[in-house]
């Protein structure tokens, strides 16, 4: 992702791809979930944004082709050796296969390599995919505003969601196992939590900010003794300067210090040294319980860096929701990391394919119960749980989940899977609810 944002791409392909969608020509299939989510966001949404936004995706209508050149020339020099050497289809044939599914499918470029729909079977299935456009920026928001079509509660979870520190104390009411905090470091202001001690614990540290996404900002402190403790980058500091500069820092921004937590001992050897998680989707069902659907291993690539987030060149293998067992790992395929698929860690050479997650039964009932009994009001939320030897342990929730590392590694478009059918039951719910008519 973070390719996309450098290139100041990420905001170009937003109200590129909702023009191509809003103002794009759907079959008429009511038999395709897939193509029913399509129509609601080309529908619906288009009701809800904001007046600004739709002067935005009118402005670019008249830029669409000049765009999708440039933005096919970008990743096509990034990825498409790459993809010839491994499947032999040439730049020539890439190039109009990008153009003609954006002008189709409303998929650009960086999705035509995430997705592997070079390859001729996936890109049959094309319109099966679901978007991010689609999802974080209008169908999640219209599932959330709404509750799916269900009383709206006057008190709403939404916000613990956002805020770090809040989602813990939430969990801690409901008795979800949740990481620790030491410490909230607010407007120079700290705040002890879960330590009553003097100072810092003499243990290792993770600091990361309150509010923020992608492990941005989040540092590593190994304890060294004697009060002295060592970032991931190296620089030393007492336990005293630490708290001092973190104090100093939450002028702009809030801080968690929270012990750094280990990796079960079964998975060790995949985390590379880094907390690995699973990323799990939940989501109303047509009972109106919560539904574990997909669920994501996600490992550091290096032992350098602290987090794994996958657009950060983390790898990440699809995981079996009945088994809990591991497929192949994959990288995120933005650029450097278009390097296919591998049955063993590509930097440590441990087996990925076929491993089973240990404690899995357990983690499926902690996110169930978690999104039944906290945060009930969420049509769909991502997880992130850490799997520790005395068991799973939520980290985060997201309240808008990325669809891409799902489609990616389970190896196809989750439109007419389980995932999409949950999605579309719960829209044609809300605007049957809202307008009092039939969903389109």
């Amino acid at each position: 992702m973070k390719i996309v944002n450098d290139l100041g791409i990420d905001r170009i392909t937003r109200d590129l791809s909702g023009a191509m969608w809003i103002f794009g020509r759907l079959r008429e299939d009511d038999s395709s979930t897939a193509t029913f989510i399509h129509r609601c966001f080309q529908r619906e949404i288009w009701r809800e944004i904001r007046l600004r936004d739709r002067i935005a995706m009118c402005a670019v209508l008249p830029a669409v082709p000049l765009v999708i050149m440039g933005v096919t020339a970008v990743f096509t020099a990034l990825n498409g050796s790459a993809i010839k050497r491994r499947t032999g289809k040439g730049i020539i044939r890439q190039i109009r296969e990008q153009i003609e599914l954006a002008l189709h499918c409303a998929i650009l470029s960086p999705w035509y390599y995430i997705f592997e729909l070079h390859d001729d079977d996936k890109k049959r299935h094309a319109g099966e995919y679901l978007n991010r456009l689609e999802t974080k920026a209008g169908l999640y928001r219209f599932l959330r505003d709404y509750n799916g079509g269900l009383p709206v509660p006057a008190v709403r979870s939404t916000p613990c969601i956002s805020d770090k520190s809040c989602f813990m104390a939430r969990c801690r009411e409901h008795g979800i196992m949740t990481a620790p905090v030491f410490f909230k470091i607010m407007g120079e202001k700290v705040t002890a939590v879960d330590w009553n001690g003097t100072g810092l614990p003499e243990t290792d540290l993770f600091v990361k900010p309150s509010h923020g996404r992608g492990g941005r900002n989040a540092t590593r402190w190994i304890y060294l003794g004697s009060g002295q403790y060592r970032r991931n980058d190296g620089e030393i500091l007492t336990g005293t300067q630490l708290l001092e500069r973190l104090r100093l820092e939450s002028r702009q921004k809030a801080f968690l210090i929270q012990p750094r937590l280990l990796n079960h001992e079964d998975i060790a050897d995949l985390a590379n040294g880094t907390l690995a998680t699973v990323q799990v989707m939940s989501c109303r069902n047509e009972r109106g319980e919560f539904e574990v659907i997909n669920a994501v291993f996600r490992m550091a690539r290096k032992k350098s860096v602290i987090v794994d987030n996958f657009h950060a060149g983390g790898i990440a293998a699809n995981v079996d929701i009945r088994t809990g067992e591991l497929g192949r790992g994959t990288g995120g395929a933005w650029g450097a990391t278009a390097d296919g698929w591998y049955e063993r860690h590509c930097e440590t050479g441990v087996q990925i394919l076929h491993r089973k997650l240990p404690c899995w039964p357990e983690l499926v009932d902690l996110v169930q119960y978690a999104h039944a009994s906290a945060f009930s009001d969420q049509v769909v939320i991502g997880w992130d749980v850490a799997l520790l030897n005395s068991g799973p342990c939520i980290m985060e929730a997201n309240k808008a989940p990325d669809l891409d590392i799902i489609q990616r590694v389970g190896g196809g478009p989750v439109g007419e899977q389980r995932l999409g059918k949950l999605l579309a039951f719960n829209l044609r719910r809300t605007v049957e609810t809202k307008y009092n008519r039939p969903a389109p």
